[in-house]
This record gives structure tokens, C-alpha cells and sequence, in this order.
């Protein structure tokens, strides 16, 4: 994820038709300053709202599941489908949360598939001739123009309206998202690096494929058995789906491993998956033939498709070789004694064959 996310526009479409005043105000370079403001975070799909008014606008995400179930995010929820609510102002009319100038966010790290709605609601419209003498806030019964920006990986437009005090909600997007209850995975905001053939660290992978470090942005592949501390966060990868179960709560609960510290690696995952563990640490040592993920941008994650291609292959070898998740010791021990035998069979049959022999049971004469 990435704190005060640039939107660059593609196109842009209307709600309605605000004045020329009003876009210049809420124009996408606004936007950008408040969302860096406020420290708002990006996904493979952000909506964000901006108007300018001592209002009470609120921006809302529904989700309807392929599963036919319906998430919602508001204020009320912040966080649902794999989307979360990270800036919500002017609840209060005064102190930290409360602006002229004022900006909303919904991001999603990891879309779910299923049907998308953005829409703006107005909870009330506040007056204050002593606070705000401005002859546009004066009516309690006005019109707040607003404007949403959608950003779907690199891809942004708007959507612009005005909204009464509990007025009609204002739909701005509807669109679908393809995939399960498990997310997009490999095709949002994930990164997939192939295993390298000698140790290196997370600065020297950025280095090598110019992604930026973001703590937290890193995750190592369960390689071989380790200790996991309690509290660390993960992503577990379907190689089949190229879908990832996100977040430590959702990936025990799919594995049915207890939330505590634990001792795991590959023979106990399930066939044809992948476990990363989060490492805060900008220098942490990986070791060998690991693969690595990073949270990145959605234009770094354009950038690398090919990349994350060749790393979803090798999984998929490895992971075929290992014979579904973690038989990859007991295989290549089962082919080392198979060698072993082969080897030492022609010496056994022909020991077989000499003490099968009529001179094999006499002993040699002896030489005067």
C-alpha cells in the first residue's frame, strides 16, 4: 500500500453537470494534496471523495459476492470485501477530522469478485453564520457539490454531483470484478519474485527490480520448516488460481492452524500452495531458491507481469515436483534410495550369481 497515492485521469464522466468554479476546486491535483494530507492509502482499486464544505458528505463501497452475499463499506464499517475505509471526515464540525477542505477514502489491497457500487451520501449539512460567514454555507437546505475519483490499477475517472442534507444517495460506479471470496490475488497489487540461486535481501531485490520499499510491503515464502511469532501477517497463494487468502486471521482459519506461534513449512500446506510470512525488516536475509512478495503500485505491478508470470511457473513446477505441498523431502529421499538400489543391484546379482556357481562352495586348492 502506498500513503498519498497519486491519481493520474484517463477519462472522467459526470453524475451531473457542477460548475466550472467548483472542477477547478476539486480538480485531481486538490485531491492528491488531501489524500497526502490525510495519509490515505492506495489499492488495486481506490475511490476517493473531495468537496468543499463544512458538510457531512460519506463515501460508501457495496460489494455483492459472487456467493450472492453483500458487503458494505461506510462509516459505520469500515472495513469489508477486502476494501477498507481509511479517511472519513467532518463527523465532528472542529478538531482533527474536520476541514473546509475535506477528503474520503475506500481502498482495496486485494478486490474480491462480484458486483461494485460507489455512492455519496449527505448525513447533514452544517451552518454556522459565526464559524463559517461564507454566504455559500449559509443555507442549511443547499446542494453540496461533490466530485469521486476512482482509480482502478492505473486506470482513473470521475464522477462529479451535488447532494442535499439526507438526500437521495448519488451513485457514481458500478462495475464487476472477476475472481472468488478469496480476492483477485496475482493480477491486483501482489508481486510474485522468482527464487534466486545465492542470499540476498529485500533492498537488494527492490534494487534489482526497482520497486519501492514500503515497510511492511515484504513477504518471504515458507521455504522450508521455521518458526512463525504470533502476530506476524500472511498471504497464502493458490498456484492453480493464482488467488491469495489474505490476512492472518482468514489464512489460519483456511489452514485450521491455531492463532499462536507456530512451527510450520511446506509438507504442512495444503497441495498446491504457497505461504508468505510479512518481514518488517529492509535487510532481511533470504535465503536461496525463496520465492518473494511484494504489496506494490499498480503501475509497478504493469510494469512486472511478465515477471510474476515466471514466478507463478516456478511455483507450479516446484509445487507439482513436491508432489502437493510438502512431499518435496520424503520424494527426493524416496528417488535417492531408488538410485541407491539401482546402483547396487547388478553388484547383488552378480554375488548371487558366483554363489550360485558349482566351484562357488569348494574351496580353492592350495599351490605346492
Amino acid at each position: 500500500l502506498r500513503a498519498g497515492a497519486v491519481f493520474r485521469v484517463a477519462h472522467s464522466v459526470r453524475c451531473s453537470s457542477p460548475s466550472a468554479a467548483m472542477a477547478m476546486s476539486l480538480d485531481l491535483g486538490e485531491l492528491n494534496k488531501r489524500l497526502s494530507r490525510e495519509k490515505a492509502k492506495s489499492g488495486a482499486i481506490t475511490a476517493s471523495l473531495i468537496w468543499n464544505d463544512p458538510a457531512d458528505l460519506d463515501l460508501h463501497a457495496q460489494v455483492t459476492l459472487k456467493s450472492g452475499k453483500t458487503e458494505h463499506i461506510f462509516y459505520g464499517n469500515k472495513k469489508a470485501a477486502g476494501g477498507h475505509l481509511d479517511v472519513d471526515m467532518n463527523v465532528a464540525d472542529r478538531g482533527k477530522g474536520f476541514s473546509l477542505n475535506p477528503v474520503e477514502n475506500i481502498y482495496f489491497s486485494n478486490p474480491m469478485g462480484g458486483k461494485y457500487k460507489i455512492f455519496v451520501t449527505n448525513a447533514g449539512t452544517k451552518t454556522d453564520p459565526k464559524r463559517w460567514p461564507q454566504p455559500a454555507f449559509k443555507d442549511p437546505r443547499r446542494k453540496v457539490p461533490f466530485k469521486v475519483y476512482l482509480n482502478r490499477e492505473g486506470k482513473v475517472s470521475n464522477a462529479g454531483g451535488k447532494i442535499s442534507s439526507h438526500g437521495k444517495p448519488v451513485t457514481c460506479f458500478q462495475f464487476s470484478i472477476a475472481g472468488g471470496a478469496e480476492g483477485t490475488g496475482g493480477g491486483g497489487c501482489y508481486i510474485v519474485f522468482p527464487p534466486m540461486d545465492k542470499q540476498t535481501t529485500f533492498k537488494e531485490l527492490c534494487a534489482k527490480y526497482k520497486v519501492e520499499w514500503k515497510v511492511g510491503s515484504g513477504f518471504y515464502a515458507v521455504a522450508r520448516s521455521e518458526k512463525i511469532h504470533n502476530g506476524k501477517e500472511m498471504l497464502l497463494q493458490n498456484l492453480k488460481t493464482d488467488k491469495f487468502t489474505v490476512g492472518r486471521s482468514k489464512c489460519l482459519k483456511f489452514l485450521s492452524w491455531p492463532d499462536s506461534e507456530l512451527k510450520k513449512g511446506p509438507k504442512d500446506l495444503p497441495a498446491d500452495h504457497m505461504l508468505f510470512v510479512q518481514s518488517t525488516s529492509y535487510n532481511r536475509v533470504i535465503p536461496p531458491g525463496t520465492h518473494v512478495l511484494f504489496e506494490v503500485t499498480p503501475a509497478e505491478h504493469a510494469k512486472h507481469k511478465k515477471v510474476n508470470a515466471a514466478a507463478l511457473k516456478e511455483a507450479q513446477k516446484r509445487a507439482k515436483e513436491m508432489a502437493g505441498g510438502g512431499g518435496g523431502a520424503a520424494a527426493k529421499a524416496g528417488a535417492k534410495a531408488k538410485a541407491k538400489a539401482a546402483a547396487a543391484a547388478p553388484k547383488a546379482k552378480a554375488a548371487a550369481k558366483r554363489a550360485a556357481s558349482p566351484g562357488a562352495a569348494a574351496p580353492a586348492p592350495k599351490r605346492r
